[in-house]
């Protein structure tokens, strides 16, 4: 329902200050959130703020800058954390990744519609999505990005043109290091204010022209720099979804931790905005269903990797998702339908928020078990992670952790070793160090020991057979360990419990050989 008059917005400014607080409530629970990506960002972003103080840090690593996009993060952070404690400027960081999308949805919706109404909180719904489980920050905060400045553009572009270009043009280069993603949502949303205006107005051939060289000024600096980093060259072989895939990947909007539930949610989400749109109970702006449209197409229409990133496809699927909180508008439903929408609503964001919260305070337990591992783990040591061996293959160590999973069996604590750096000032092999997307570089030794451990079927054999390469390591931690399996020789149990063990490497002396004795005459 619209909202109208001072008590009507005091009311509706309320009601967003509770969603806020409900939100962010989770991230009250653990000081490491269980994203998958995130304590691999974090770690990262650790290492570029102490690195150049910290000479067991500048052992490992080496700070390398460059045009790169996704550097929103890696620009911001590190200053932050030399102020305040690590786990607090995560947290802050994750809240407001969590935040943007859904602040950046009411704010569109205000300005293509002119007013405010209630329908704009049901983006809650979409706020712990799949991507930001999987610690795709980066991209959540592109998405609240690009909706302020497109909120921006549909707000000023006639009213005000020349406030209206320069934002755009600060915000897309804003959008460029950020997230790629982000910056072409944003160019969506501009071409369908632009179609929409188009379609409006009797625009001579010259104004149309006029028009079209101001939208490609704003991305022109984008452009250049994509054309100059190294993501330009960087090949990559795209990978599609099968058709089931890509069913079972359109509920990455809704994806938690009880399938039955995000299927229940994806059906409602879906269900109610058409019913609302046949009944004639909400509108939709043209420059809206354009967007959206063209969202959904490139969602079924690309790959799901592609130049090193992982979940494409699904990348557009969620931004749709946020389309129907930020374009929809309720004209006049009657009042039964308006308080059984809003009923079933409170009732499914409930339901999320309460699995979700079960969830990540049983985490956070697993969090203190695992630091008293780790505890043992001394700056400056090198460290294999590996986990227990799948069932169907009992002799082969894999080098990737496992926790708790998303419904969709994604697991979540595979990047939790990265706890080792940035408590314990310790190197393992899996840091986030890709030259076109992260400004660090792994110094040798050690980043031939990672691709090694990386590549291998069974590290644990490498340590075994004494292979050269992984003469750094000083420790093996295995994650989530089988207490009946024996322990491989060559290790030394440090300390374990049921969430992790930490294994010494014990290598046979090797005496230097001993110079002959004089000869002597009898």
């Amino acid at each position: 329902m619209p909202v109208t008059g001072a008590r009507g917005n005091a009311t509706w400014w309320c009601v967003l200050g509770v969603f806020c607080l409900v939100l962010l409530a989770p991230l009250t629970l653990a000081d490491v959130p269980p994203l998958l990506d995130y304590p691999n960002h974090l770690a990262r972003l650790f290492v570029l703020a102490f690195i150049s103080t910290d000479p067991v840090l500048a052992r490992f690593y080496i700070p390398h800058w460059a045009i790169i996009p996704n550097l929103g993060l890696d620009l911001t952070v590190p200053p932050l954390l030399r102020l305040f404690p690590v786990h607090l400027v995560g947290r802050i960081v994750v809240g407001v990744t969590l935040l943007l999308p859904f602040f950046g949805a009411i704010a569109y919706h205000r300005a293509l519609h002119g007013r405010r109404s209630y329908w704009p909180f049901t983006g809650a719904l979409f706020a712990y999505n799949a991507a930001l489980l999987r610690g795709f920050l980066n991209f959540n905060l592109s998405i609240g990005v690009a909706l302020l400045l497109g909120a921006a553009w549909a707000r000023w572009r006639e009213r005000k043109p020349l406030l209206a270009i320069i934002l755009a043009a600060v915000g897309t280069v804003a959008l460029f290091f950020c997230h790629l993603v982000g910056l072409l949502f944003f160019a969506i949303l501009v071409g369908g204010h632009e179609l929409a205006a188009f379609r409006a107005m009797s625009f001579s051939p010259r104004g149309m022209l006029r028009r079209a060289a101001i939208v490609i000024a704003i991305f022109a600096a984008p452009a250049i720099l994509y054309a100059v980093s190294d993501l330009s060259e960087m090949q990559g072989d795209a990978r599609f979804r099968t058709v089931a895939g890509k069913a079972g990947a359109a509920l990455m909007p809704v994806m938690n931790y009880f399938w039955p539930l995000d299927l229940l949610t994806a059906a409602l989400c879906v269900t109610v905005p058409v019913v609302c749109l046949a009944a004639r109970w909400c509108t939709m702006k043209f420059e809206a269903v354009a967007a959206t449209v063209v969202l959904l197409i490139l969602y079924i229409a690309l790959p799901s990797e592609f130049k090193g990133t992982n979940d494409l496809d699904t990348r557009f699927i969620v931004m749709a998702a946020f389309m129907i909180p930020a374009s929809l508008l309720p004209v006049t439903p009657p009042r039964g339908a308006a308080w059984t929408i809003a009923a079933l609503f409170l009732v499914l964001f409930s339901s999320r928020m309460t699995v979700l919260m079960t969830v990540w305070n049983s985490w956070a337990a697993d969090l203190t078990r695992f630091r008293a591992v780790i505890a043992y783990v001394q700056p400056g040591d090198v460290v294999m992670t590996v986990r227990v061996p799948r069932r169907d293959q009992p002799d082969i160590w894999t080098t990737v952790a496992t926790a708790r999973h998303l419904s969709d069996d994604t697991f979540i604590a595979s990047h939790l070793p990265a706890l080792l750096l940035i408590e314990r000032r310790a190197w393992w092999p899996f840091l986030f160090d890709n030259a076109s997307q992260q400004p660090i570089q792994t110094r040798e030794p050690y980043h031939t020991a990672a691709i090694l451990v990386d590549e291998a079927r069974d590290p644990i054999a490498l340590l075994i057979h004494d292979t050269p390469e992984v003469r750094p390591f000083t420790h093996v931690l295995v994650l989530r360990p089988d207490s009946s399996r024996p322990t491989p020789a060559g290790l030394k149990l440090v300390f374990g419990n049921e969430e992790a063990a930490l294994y010494a490497i014990e290598r046979a002396e090797v005496s230097p050989p001993q110079p002959p004795s004089p000869r002597t005459d009898r």
